[in-house]
């Protein structure tokens, strides 16, 4: 399972440093795709590693994820809060806006949330997280 792990983890990497900002009808601007978003498909909020195999289910759904925003035309759910600004060790705490778009996208028409975000005050909104969702589900809060 880890050699399976490094390999989507390298190739979804890679393809996702190529990936350009796409506009989002849903939101009226164009979304970007930072490290920060990628590297939240492998860490929590608070900088812990996902397990292994829930890591592994949000980089399957990646290539999802652009055709997803780009179908958006509703936000389902925004929500402006304080919340840590990721990636070290020191907690900065910042007042963050988020997003979600929901879309059915993919060969196997896959209904997908997206969850965009960005510092209050900042300048772009980013990709930040990707969950597959059932037939049946409502739209809960913010996944963290």
């Amino acid at each position: 399972m880890a050699k399976r792990f490094l390999s989507l983890l390298n190739e979804r990497r890679d393809d996702y440093k190529k990936w350009l900002p796409i506009y989002c009808i849903a939101v009226r601007e164009y979304i970007y795709f930072n490290m920060q978003g990628f590297n939240h498909l492998r860490f929590k909020i608070d900088n812990t590693p996902r397990n292994p195999k829930e890591a592994m289910y949000k980089l399957g759904l990646l290539p999802l994820v652009r055709p997803a925003i780009h179908e958006a035309t509703v936000v389902k759910k925004y929500e402006r809060r304080i919340a840590p600004l990721g990636g070290s060790r020191k907690i900065v705490l910042k007042e963050m806006e988020y997003w979600t778009v929901e879309s059915i996208v993919g060969k196997k028409n896959t209904r997908v949330r997206v969850v965009l975000r960005r510092v209050v005050g900042g300048e772009h909104i980013h990709f930040w997280s990707v969950m597959k969702l059932g037939e049946n589900q409502k739209t809960p809060l913010l996944e963290e």
